[in-house]
């Protein structure tokens, strides 16, 4: 064996043992799969955004409260209420009024705060009255709010 012919040799398992190394250049069969998962979350975000966008959800709040039980205390009685914001608009600082009425005459008011009603949701408080809220005609109703 010659000088040439063992470094021909040598050049030829160096470049067999570079074949294995290198790769064609490319994307990856993974690379695709991943790009196609995010361009689906992606897609799937901005469609709810606009979808979300245009629903309309903006507007007044509807809000509606509710008696759910009165209750005797030592001090009075406790009126406890449901407020429901069946609007697409969150509203804070929502100002709660009752009235206990004896026909046209208001006989005694209350007033409670909810700090903040989300859209589409409900939350409670109370009120505390004096006089028996059975024995006269009870109105409950949110009298203002504020944007958040």
């Amino acid at each position: 064996m010659t000088k040439n012919s063992a470094k021909d040799d040598k050049q030829q398992k160096q470049q067999s043992g570079n074949e294995g190394i290198t790769q064609k250049p490319g994307t990856s069969i993974t690379e695709w799969v991943l790009a196609g998962i995010s361009c689906l979350a992606l897609l799937t975000a901005l469609g709810y955004l606009i979808v979300d966008g245009l629903s309309g959800r903006n507007g007044t709040a509807q809000l509606i409260v509710l008696p759910v039980e009165v209750t005797a205390t030592n001090g009075g009685y406790v009126v406890e209420f449901a407020a429901e914001n069946h609007a697409g608009k969150s509203v804070a600082a929502v100002e709660i009024r009752g009235e206990l009425r004896n026909g046209d005459e208001v006989v005694e008011e209350s007033s409670a705060t909810l700090d903040y009603i989300p859209q589409q949701s409900e939350r409670k408080g109370a009120l505390i009255f004096r006089r028996d809220p059975k024995a006269h005609e009870l109105r409950l109703f949110a009298s203002g709010y504020s944007e958040p």
